[in-house]
């Protein structure tokens, strides 16, 4: 029969007593041997909800963007819709024809004929257009027979050919 090897320590009770206070509440090495094994799951566990709320974090930045977006397109469509268009009308007086782009005022005020520094008075009830500089009364200003008025196509076609 095999002899059996008795375990012979190198350390003193009171050393030994010293090395576990100095080392506090380490858990045992088969308790650490364990939980390293266990590690690696609980990592890759915890890589995939990270790269989750990283693809979460660009949806809802995506979801932001595509709010933000809309919200300028609609500004900007309502602007379109709301404000006032410039028109090429062709006016006459005394035989002579002209064509000009003018621009409507905003909020009732007078509108702008783009090539004079002149105040227009739009009458399309009457087919007039009255041409007046500031601080004159209506009755002082030069009136204008309309011919015919185009829209904003023909206005930026007119605005474009024209310009040096």
């Amino acid at each position: 029969m095999a002899k059996q090897i008795k375990k012979a320590s190198l350390l003193s009770e009171a050393d030994k007593q010293k090395l576990l206070k100095k080392a506090g509440n380490k858990k045992p090495l088969t308790q650490t041997q364990t939980i390293n094994a266990a590690t690696p799951a609980v990592r890759a566990v915890t890589r995939s909800a990270t790269g989750l709320t990283t693809e979460e974090q660009r949806n809802t930045s995506t979801a932001k963007n595509f709010k933000v977006w809309a919200g300028i397109s609609i500004i900007l469509l309502v602007t379109f819709i709301l404000a006032p268009k410039p028109q090429l009308i062709e006016y006459q007086s005394a035989g002579l024809t002209t064509q000009s782009v003018y621009m409507p005022g905003w909020f009732g005020k007078p509108g702008v004929i783009l090539d004079t520094n002149q105040r227009a008075v739009l009458a399309e009830e009457e087919q007039s257009l009255y041409l007046c500089f500031e601080g004159q009364s209506n009755e002082q200003c030069a009136k204008y027979r309309l011919r015919k008025q185009q829209g904003l196509i023909a206005a930026a076609i007119f605005w474009y050919s024209s310009q040096p």
